[in-house]
């Protein structure tokens, strides 16, 4: 226990400089305090909320990065979201950012510890069997990274948009494309990202 203390404080210097800093501090006290008294669970609790801080500042750094708009779709930032969802001792985070309308449309989000992680990355190590299996999802490369593509379909069997997953490190990067487009100016989309400044933020 002493030397999560230790981990938090040393990850506290570098985000003391972040609007959420006094957070972090008054959560990371607050721990401290009940640890010496003896109250493990409020100090669980408390640590878990310096986490949050902590996931919530890298996500706010993440969309920094991300560009302002997508293949001519406009953001707007006012419809962003990140959150720190750390549970138990185990950090996490969530960013969201749409483009565009509902006629016309692109999401990304980064979640680390993503449930569907397991999934994708064991279609992306069999690609062979994935790609003989569904006509509509196939590995692709973005950045140099394996990513699954799938094409999504209309009632009439016509191109509706695209998902495309990344996965890096515990994280994944989701982008969904909805409205007209072809998969060479999905990837080019894709491509057009901040995918290594977004990995060196998120990891």
């Amino acid at each position: 226990m002493k030397n999560i203390f230790l981990c938090l404080i040393t990850i506290g210097l570098c985000v003391t400089m972040m609007a959420e800093a006094q957070e972090f501090d008054k959560s990371l006290a607050s721990a401290k305090s009940a640890y010496n008294s003896g109250d493990l669970e409020d100090a669980r609790f408390n640590l878990e909320n310096a986490l949050r801080e902590i996931d919530a500042a890298i996500g706010r750094e993440i969309l920094k990065v991300l560009p302002t708009s997508l293949g001519g779709l406009s953001s707007d930032s006012k419809n962003d979201q990140v959150t720190g969802m750390s549970g138990g001792l185990t950090g996490g985070l969530y960013v969201h950012r749409a483009y565009g309308n509902q006629d016309k449309g692109a999401t990304i989000d980064i979640i680390s510890d993503s449930p569907l992680m397991a999934g994708v990355n064991a279609i992306l190590s069999m690609p062979m069997i994935m790609n003989s299996g569904d006509s509509n999802q196939k590995v692709v490369k973005v950045q140099g990274y394996k990513s699954l593509l799938t094409r999504e379909v209309d009632e009439n069997n016509q191109t509706s948009g695209y998902q495309l997953q990344t996965p890096f490190g515990s994280s994944l990067l989701t982008l969904d494309y909805n409205g007209a487009i072809s998969e060479a100016d999905l990837l080019k989309v894709a491509n057009s990202l901040p995918l290594e400044k977004i990995i060196a933020l998120a990891q």
